[in-house]
C-alpha cells in the first residue's frame, strides 16, 4: 500500500465517524430547536418517529453501531455496515417525501436546519460509499 493510500484511508477512517458525530449532535440541536419551538412535546417525541430536525433515536444508535463496524479492520463487517451507511443516507433523504417531513409547517429557519441535516446525511453517504469503494477493491 502507497504512502498515499493509506494516508486517504486513514483520512477517511477519521472522516466518517466525525461525520457521524456532526449527524448526533446535529440531532441533538435539532430536538431541542423541535421542543423550543413547540414542534414536540418533549425532547424524546423530538427525536421520536415524527421527528422534523433530528433523526429518531433508534437510527441514532445504528450510525453509531455501523460507523465503527465500517470502520473497522474486519473487511466481513466493514463492507455491510458501509453499504447500510450508504443506504440510510439515501433513505433519511427520501424519507421526508413520505412522512411529511418536508411538508411540516416550519419556519424559515427551521427549514434551513432540515436541509442542512439532510445535506449531513447524505454527506456521511457519500463518505460511507468512498469507504465501501476502498473495501470492494482488489
Amino acid at each position: 500500500m502507497s504512502t498515499t493510500t493509506h494516508h486517504a484511508g486513514r483520512t477517511l477512517g477519521i472522516a466518517l465517524p466525525a461525520g457521524v458525530g456532526l449527524l448526533l449532535t446535529m440531532d441533538l440541536i435539532g430536538a431541542f430547536i423541535s421542543t423550543s419551538a413547540g414542534l414536540n412535546a418533549t425532547f424524546l417525541d423530538a427525536l421520536g418517529p415524527q421527528a422534523r430536525l433530528s433523526a429518531p433515536i433508534p437510527m441514532m444508535v445504528a450510525q453509531v453501531v455501523l460507523v465503527v463496524a465500517a470502520t473497522g479492520r474486519r473487511r466481513a463487517l466493514a463492507v455491510p455496515a458501509a453499504t447500510l451507511m450508504v443506504v440510510a443516507g439515501v433513505l433519511a433523504f427520501v424519507s421526508g417525501f413520505y412522512d411529511g417531513g418536508y411538508a411540516a409547517d416550519l419556519t424559515a429557519g427551521q427549514r434551513l436546519y432540515q436541509i442542512a441535516l439532510v445535506s449531513a446525511h447524505l454527506g456521511v453517504s457519500a463518505l460511507a460509499a468512498v469507504r465501501l469503494a476502498r473495501l470492494l477493491r482488489p
